[in-house]
């Protein structure tokens, strides 16, 4: 089956990534340094604002690799068609 089959049947889902060792090792941390947080506030006030700024950072880091990887694979498109537009000049 080629990559567009693939693409096309949803065997291939472009914001399900390998993560590197490095940002395992991020997410853990700020998973961590967030629970000593969550035990420092004690209002419901608090917990529910720092609830509040977590969901906003998720969400902000979904539209980051979302544009990111738009990003990517407009640069990857323009990338073939110049090497392809040289190919046919010097063919």
């Amino acid at each position: 089956m080629t990559t567009l089959e693939n693409f096309y049947f949803g065997n291939i889902n472009p914001s399900e990534y390998k993560q590197s060792k490095d940002t395992k090792k991020k997410l853990s941390e700020m998973a961590r340094l967030l629970d000593e947080l969550r035990t420092m506030f004690t209002t419901e006030q608090q917990k529910e604002k720092l609830e509040q700024i977590e969901n906003c950072q998720l969400t902000l880091i979904a539209l980051s690799e979302k544009d990111a990887f738009i990003e990517g694979f407009k640069i990857g498109v323009r990338m073939t068609t110049e090497v392809y537009a040289d190919t046919q000049q010097r063919g």
